[in-house]
């Protein structure tokens, strides 16, 4: 008997956790759940849900939870989305759903629902709930929050250890991690070379001695051809250094640390530059960065490149993915540079310590320092032989812990076991 289940994501857009719910559900056994995805509107997780196996359904809400600043929003939006609550009951008994998945905290309307029908929910939550200065925060309190999502949840899944360190011992915490769509890479890859990259990875991995210089001489020059396809394919000099970030522009995201980072740097490299990749999410921040790519005199240097929906053809084109967030849960952006062979510093805060290993398979600054941060940066311009030995350690690190589909079938199992027992 097919089971069906229904997910409900506050937005329509693709970020981090839009994806890991996108590429977990589609990784579900079809002939075992039939999944529907409540979105609040028309949108790019909407064109890719019918891609991944979801049947998409439109119920308009508006966000539960916000930033600080417009919390005073978080009482009207409520009265707003009781509609929304109505209509997700009636599709719950309509389609007989036996679970309920809510991605994300910044919506109530799939908790709320699964108590009225009587059914097990379970939160995915992303954000760190007890940081400081939390992405979301609730009029009431993030304290308050919390206890609302373990009270209304039969599970909390976490990405990541930190993420799950905000709820108490008493809730039923559960870690499912990201996990790499590796055909997708291979799909976007493929043109540049890089399957046969993994295979060559594969084979230096399993040698019992590896000389340093031998396997810098046999890696680099792939790695060069692989990158060099790349920049050709993105219009992006072969003469450059680049520097990436990842990520909504946004203060959390810290594009603003990076641009400090280059002009650390600038002098001594005079051909480094920086790509800040994704789109505006804050008017006032995006004009902030400008402003100071201007006072630093970086106009040259730093290019605003926007979303990219292909990424993993843009990521080779990169010596090295920066990750200057002042928060992180997880990261997800870090293993998907290890995935294609790029090296990776960030500030070794939140989940990115989760990821990565300083000096093993990635490089970690203390938070949040720019000339730091700029140091690490300058040893792996400088050191081949360090910046290969990331690529590869990283490769192991994604290829041996984040597996979509072990993750994938944990879900499955959680999800059987309650849909037993309610019954």
């Amino acid at each position: 008997m097919v089971i069906p289940i229904v997910f409900v994501s506050h937005t329509c857009e693709l970020n981090g956790a839009e994806l890991m719910l996108l590429e977990l559900g589609a990784q579900l056994d079809k002939e075992k759940f039939f999944k529907i995805l409540v979105v609040p509107q028309e949108g790019p997780l909407l064109r890719e849900a019918h891609q991944a196996g979801f049947v998409p359904k439109i119920i308009h809400q508006k966000w539960w939870l916000t930033s600080r600043k417009e919390k005073w929003r978080q009482p009207l939006n409520w009265l707003w989305n009781l509609k929304g609550v109505v209509n997700l009951v009636r599709l719950i008994n309509r389609h007989s759903v036996q679970a309920v998945i809510s991605n994300t905290s910044a919506t109530f309307l799939g908790g709320i629902a699964a108590r009225i029908t009587k059914k097990p929910h379970f939160w995915i939550v992303h954000e760190l709930l007890h940081h400081p200065r939390p992405v979301v925060e609730f009029i009431l309190g993030n304290k308050l929050l919390i206890k609302i999502i373990s009270s209304l949840s039969a599970k909390v899944i976490v990405n990541s250890g930190v993420t799950g360190e905000a709820f108490p011992a008493t809730t039923p915490v559960v870690i499912l991690l990201n996990g790499l769509n590796w055909s997708r890479i291979d799909r976007e890859t493929r043109s540049l070379g890089l399957p046969e990259f993994w295979n060559f990875l594969d084979q230096l991995i399993h040698q019992q001695e590896r000389e340093p210089q031998q396997i810098l001489s046999q890696l680099l020059p792939k790695r060069k051809e692989i990158q060099s396809g790349s920049r050709i394919r993105w219009q992006l000099s072969l003469q450059n250094q680049y520097l990436g970030v990842v990520g909504k522009l946004t203060r959390e995201k810290g594009q603003d640390l990076a641009i400090y980072t280059l002009a650390h740097l600038k002098e001594e490299f005079p051909r480094l530059k920086l790509l800040l990749i994704g789109s505006p999410a804050e008017k006032s921040f995006f004009s902030y960065l400008k402003k100071l790519v201007q006072k630093l005199g970086l106009e040259e240097r730093v290019v605003f490149m926007d979303y990219v929906q292909e990424l993993y053809s843009l990521l080779p084109s990169l010596d090295i993915l920066v990750v200057p967030s002042r928060q992180e849960s997880f990261g997800r952006v870090v293993i998907e540079a290890m995935a294609v062979g790029v090296p990776v510093v960030a500030f070794g805060q939140g989940g990115l310590k989760e990821i990565i290993e300083d000096e093993h398979n990635g490089s970690l600054a203390p938070e949040f320092s720019p000339e730091i941060l700029a140091e690490k940066v300058r040893l792996l311009l400088q050191d081949e032989l360090l910046a290969t030995k990331f690529m590869i350690e990283g490769f192991v690190t994604v290829k041996s812990k984040y597996n979509l589909r072990e993750q994938a079938k944990k879900l499955e199992r959680l999800l059987e076991q309650w849909i037993v027992q309610k019954r």
